[in-house]
């Protein structure tokens, strides 16, 4: 189950502590932080309803209350594409800016770090 967490200073926070936040939950399968939002696949849906439910509001950082949901999925007629060998300095509006020359693009986000964990 693929769990969206908003309100996230990617800046501060580690896929690794976001893993640890929601393993009591049950197995967590990945993280990936991005600036402002992160998103958690755990295995059970069980799992991922408990935590979405404990986790809600909870203050990974003081005065930031984290905004916990399930992941919606992309509007119909939209594709993901995987860019590699983006340079570390490269900015999620750097890159936006390079697709829209040749279409519309609905989102679009530079992950510097992705930790598989529970695979």
């Amino acid at each position: 189950m693929k769990i969206f967490v908003g309100n996230v200073d990617g800046a501060d926070t580690t896929p690794e502590e976001l893993a640890a936040l929601f393993a009591p939950y049950g197995t967590v399968m990945s993280c990936a932080v991005m600036k402002q939002f992160a998103f958690v696949h755990m295995r059970e849906s069980a799992g991922a309803v408990r935590a979405i439910e404990a986790l809600h509001g909870h203050e990974l950082r003081p005065g930031r209350a984290l905004v916990v949901e399930m992941s919606r999925p992309r509007p119909l007629n939209t594709w993901k594409i995987f860019v590699g060998n983006v340079s570390a300095a490269c900015t999620s509006q750097e890159l936006r800016s390079l697709f829209e020359r040749r279409g519309r693009v609905i989102e679009c986000d530079v992950v510097k770090g992705m930790v598989p964990t529970g695979v």
